[in-house]
């Protein structure tokens, strides 16, 4: 009796207890939801004013200390690999993401490469920044892709990284064309999750018509920049060794001093025909002539710019992919992203942002007039808050 009693009194007051519990378990959750979106847009603001500061003390490690790097060695692309690990030292496993530097001598010890792989990590990412030794011989090889995808692989097979939320790459310049590519590899597309491809591109031909013409298209448009000279003769001078006859490669190495001297037609004539039919596209100012010229290669070198081009790989890429691009720019025009973009289309698949604060991959900021605070600073500024924003939401 004392029983039945006893919890016919509590009754009452356990059922009261719960629907007290109720609500405030949903103000709990609510409040931690809120906080997950109030700490992404903080993050995000910061993230933009940093960018906006560049070479100046980060305002991001008021809310987050330096991480931790450390060197790692592995093997990758049939060597050893070498690379910076960057952690948060409260050791939280956030997501992970491997870091690919463009075409750059400095590889991984580049300032604007640690810059960024130091802001990602103070924003929750795991950032794995390896050394690429063809991207640091200013050159372009299909062993970079293998290189990339093994460095994921080393990432992937971590125990205090593997458990991360979410697995990703980034590529800058050049070395987003490999890094799209590396995602489609089988052997990690499942398990990439997101990718960033900042001022990459879609297909080396088009980019070649850029680079020798400075002519680009989209859509039945078409556009002209002042071709950069030293841009087309340094891609020569570091690819030289794709070619056979050592001949070749001694005459082009020289070839721009030829052109000064007025002596192309003997320099050309000297030349073997795999050595002319380069040194005809290098030369060619006609846009109309770029593809006719590129049949003309060795098959060999035909196949090497199709190996590098992402255009060939897409259908099996799984991963979302982040295409950002500077406009204008001078290496690689935007048309490329369009393109990408295109080739991923659905807002499932991908997410592009042009930005007018970047020329290529550096942040570019016009004089703060009131003009373009208005119609630069504002919208721009914008649209990278919605891009961190969105990135660190879909990544966290």
């Amino acid at each position: 009796m004392l029983c039945s009693v006893a919890d016919g009194s509590m009754a009452p007051e356990i059922v009261s207890m719960k629907k007290a519990l109720f609500p405030l378990l949903f103000l709990l959750l609510l409040a931690g939801l809120f906080f997950s979106e109030i700490r992404s847009a903080v993050l995000s603001g910061l993230i933009m004013l940093d960018v906006m500061r560049y070479g100046r003390p980060p305002l991001l490690r008021y809310v987050s200390p330096d991480p931790m790097v450390s060197v790692v060695r592995y093997s990758g692309g049939g060597r050893e690999m070498e690379a910076d690990l960057y952690q948060a030292r409260q050791g939280r496993a956030g997501p992970a993401i491997v870091l690919i530097h463009g075409v750059n001598e400095q590889g991984r010890s580049d300032p604007r490469i640690r810059w960024a792989a130091q802001m990602l990590c103070r924003v929750g990412f795991q950032v794995l920044v390896p050394d690429f030794q063809g991207f640091k011989s200013l050159r372009l090889r299909p062993s970079d892709i293998a290189e990339i995808a093994d460095s994921f692989l080393y990432l992937s097979s971590r125990p205090d990284l593997s458990g991360a939320s979410r697995l990703g790459m980034a590529g800058f310049s050049y070395g987003a064309g490999p890094t799209v590519i590396a995602a489609c590899d089988p052997r990690i597309r499942e398990r990439v999750s997101f990718l960033i491809s900042f001022g990459g591109y879609y297909d080396l031909s088009n980019v070649t018509e850029f680079v020798t013409t400075g002519h680009y298209s989209y859509q039945g448009r078409s556009y002209i920049r002042p071709p950069n000279d030293y841009t087309r003769w340094i891609f020569l001078r570091y690819n030289l060794d794709l070619l056979q006859d050592e001949g070749d490669r001694r005459l082009l190495q020289e070839a721009e001093g030829w052109k000064v001297k007025g002596e192309e037609r003997q320099l050309r004539r000297r030349l073997s025909p795999e050595g002319r039919a380069v040194y005809d596209l290098i030369t060619n100012r006609d846009p109309a002539q770029v593809r006719r010229l590129l049949s003309q290669l060795p098959l060999r070198l035909q196949a090497y710019v199709q190996a590098l081009s992402p255009s060939h790989y897409l259908k099996d890429l799984r991963a979302y992919c982040f295409i950002i691009h500077g406009v204008p720019d001078d290496f690689i025009p935007h048309t490329e992203s369009l393109r990408l973009a295109d080739a991923l289309s659905g807002p499932d698949r991908s997410r592009l942002v042009l930005l007018r604060i970047f020329t290529h991959v550096r942040p570019t900021l016009p004089p703060p007039t009131l003009s373009n605070l208005l119609f630069i600073y504002i919208p721009e500024g914008i649209k990278f808050f919605s891009l961190t924003y969105h990135l660190l939401r879909l990544a966290t």
